[in-house]
């Protein structure tokens, strides 16, 4: 059997069994792929790394993929370009994806107040005047019905547009958005109860940043949630500074973080757990290894129940 072929065939057992082990995309993961294959079980790439080193691709001869983006601005109020649509759809092909993973952000804006959104200090000086501001994926909407019914309109269209769903992660909150009227919580319960199309992502370590930062305890937020729409899982650092708890991939998931993943698994079965440690090129290996283990250890002590 050729090397695409039983990849492809691995992929649709892999997922379809106790959860799935992954480690999201950077040279650190080609190395780990290379030297200890069976640490983990698939490889999250960003759509925006493809963009930019598409032969990252070849990766998947050797390990299912699975596509994350930070790129459909789900929430915002200005579309990504038809290109942009037209590359992603590419890549969900090529890396046979079994979804999509997309922000609860806002990331483009429509440029409405251009004395600040096209100022050359924010876009630069090579940016064409009109385009959207990007804004960051890591930035929360506004929490409101409007943009709830914004983000059901968009997941619908999406899902059918790619064929594969799209799951929906909630990002860190860093304060209180103005204009909200829910809690992050309570917006992606009414997104679950209003549409069975509605999938989540959820990290773990944006939720407890979250909670910190807004001073609630996450492992009752955790409770609240629709888990049963979990279908993805992400885990990685938190680092404090300024008395702000901010999102890290550069150190390991701390133990509130693997405590809400042993809370998650008590009430669900996610299909994939991804550690993300890619914002350092030489993370060590034995961090990574060691949480591995932690996190197999917790999936099979909770199928052995």
């Amino acid at each position: 059997m050729a090397a695409s072929s039983r990849r492809s065939t691995d992929a649709a057992d892999l997922f379809r069994s106790s959860p799935a082990v992954g480690l999201s995309y950077s040279p650190f993961a080609e190395r780990i792929v290379a030297n200890d294959p069976a640490c983990v079980d698939y490889v999250e790439v960003p759509f925006e790394q493809l963009i930019h080193t598409p032969g990252v691709l070849a990766l998947g001869e050797r390990v299912p993929l699975v596509l994350h983006c930070a790129s459909l601005s789900i929430a915002g109020n200005a579309p990504p370009s038809p290109a942009l649509v037209e590359q992603l759809t590419g890549f969900i092909g090529s890396t046979r994806t079994p979804w999509l993973g997309e922000h609860l952000a806002y990331v483009r804006a429509d440029g409405v107040w251009r004395e600040i959104a096209e100022h050359p200090a924010l876009i630069g000086p090579e940016s064409p005047g009109g385009q959207p501001f990007n804004v960051g994926y890591t930035v929360s909407p506004q929490l409101s019905e409007p943009v709830l019914d914004r983000v059901l309109e968009r997941v619908r269209a999406w899902t059918r547009r790619f064929d594969v769903p799209v799951l929906l992660e909630n990002g860190p909150i860093y304060f209180e958005m103005p204009g909200s009227t829910m809690s992050q919580f309570d917006f992606i319960r009414a997104l679950c109860g209003r549409s069975d199309d509605v999938r989540l992502l959820l990290d773990l370590a944006h939720l407890a940043i979250t909670c910190e930062n807004l001073h609630v305890d996450p492992h009752d937020a955790l409770s609240r949630l629709p888990v049963d729409r979990v279908v993805e899982v992400h885990l990685s650092g938190i680092s404090r500074e300024s008395d702000v708890t901010w999102d890290d991939h550069s150190d390991g998931a701390p133990p509130i973080v693997f405590a809400l993943l042993e809370q998650l698994l008590d009430a669900a079965s996610p299909r994939a757990i991804t550690l993300e440690y890619n914002w350092d090129n030489d993370f060590p290996a034995d961090v990574l290894m060691r949480d591995c283990r932690r996190v197999r250890d917790l999936v099979a002590a909770r199928a052995s129940h």
